[in-house]
């Protein structure tokens, strides 16, 4: 496992959203179906940069119990400052940080292995989460046949341990 550490500029992605229950995402592939949804209404995202580039972005609640509590899943794609938001999508920013990434390759039904990992990670690190988010970002858009082929790099925002 590689971790690299990167910073990122804010940017402004545009897509569709749902919030869910890990457990249900896990049985009903809730997000894989959203992801499929979105890459179908790719083109009405007038603004779209960096194409074919696609994310799926994670917010969690605050004390986020993945037993109990809903997440937010973002299907979306990074858009200029001008982008218009199309109708039944949302608009959303995120800040300028650095992450730890963690690049995976394989089964997508595994993919919750490469979020254990950088979270373990970063727990043994000079570093800790900077935030309740983060996010996938797929460098081609993966027809529901490639399921056994992923590839994404995982990104968790951090910053220093504060020692005392």
């Amino acid at each position: 496992m590689t971790i690299r550490i990167v910073e990122r500029e804010n940017f402004r992605i545009i897509g569709m959203k749902v919030e869910t229950l890990l457990k249900d995402t896990r049985e009903q592939q809730i997000i894989p179906k959203l992801q499929q949804s979105f890459n179908e209404k790719i083109e009405e995202v007038s603004g779209a940069v960096d194409l074919p580039i696609t994310y799926g972005l994670f917010i969690d609640p605050p004390n986020y119990n993945p037993d109990i509590d809903l997440f937010t899943w973002i299907a979306g794609v990074k858009v200029s400052p001008d982008a218009e938001l199309p109708v039944d999508m949302i608009l959303y920013e995120l800040p300028k940080a650095t992450y730890a990434v963690l690049e995976y390759k394989g089964d997508i039904d595994r993919a919750g292995d490469a979020y254990g990992e950088l979270f373990e990670w970063i727990n043994n690190s000079e570093y800790e989460q900077a935030g309740t988010y983060g996010f996938e970002l797929y460098s081609k858009v993966h027809s529901p046949l490639e399921r056994g082929n992923a590839d994404f790099l995982l990104h968790f925002p951090i910053k220093h341990k504060i020692c005392s």
